[in-house]
């Protein structure tokens, strides 16, 4: 329950972002990115006591396609606030958190997102889906989408001593730009 929180925490912040797009929206995509990897930190740390939380993501996504706009990859940055976030909040799933991305395109543009993050239910509680829409740079104006897993670092258990702070993450659904 507790990986189950704190993957669901970071992947509602984390990243960089984009969420779950339909066959149909693929075919239109801007930009669609394939592979998605990063790490995320929650400062002070997820534990049972609630109290406000930072996640703060770093991630590479690559096999970005068309190449011919972005270069094919990118790296993000993202920022979520999770107010009053604990191990049992997360763990009733359905959370929202908002936040914002900034993607440097491997060609040297940016993109600025404004985001958010769902945390999933059940059996996909350390899922997170994200939504959002791209406000300023390359491709401003335009909806992203994307799905990430989260996984906290061995040895973090919500516990007061060992609160989740530290978390890896992979795409489970292409990352687009619509």
């Amino acid at each position: 329950m507790k990986r189950f929180l704190a993957g669901s925490l970071m992947l509602a912040m984390t990243f960089a972002a984009f969420a779950v797009a339909s066959p149909a929206a693929v075919a239109a995509a801007s930009q669609s990115c394939a592979h998605v990897t990063g790490t995320a930190t929650l400062t002070p740390g997820l534990s049972s006591t609630p109290t406000n939380q930072t996640a703060t993501a770093h991630a590479t996504m690559t096999t970005c396609t068309p190449t011919t706009t972005t270069g094919g990859s990118n790296t993000t940055t993202a920022t979520l606030k999770i107010p009053l976030g604990s191990c049992a909040k997360l763990a009733t799933g359905n959370q929202k958190f908002s936040g914002t991305a900034t993607t440097t395109w491997h060609n040297a543009k940016k993109s600025v997102s404004s985001l958010t993050f769902t945390t999933g239910t059940g059996a996909n509680i350390t899922v997170a889906t994200i939504t959002g829409k791209i406000s300023s740079g390359l491709f401003a104006g335009h909806l992203i989408s994307g799905q990430v897993k989260f996984t906290p670092k061995a040895g973090e258990n919500c516990s007061a001593g060992h609160p989740i702070k530290d978390l890896t993450f992979t795409n489970t659904k292409p990352f687009v730009v619509s």
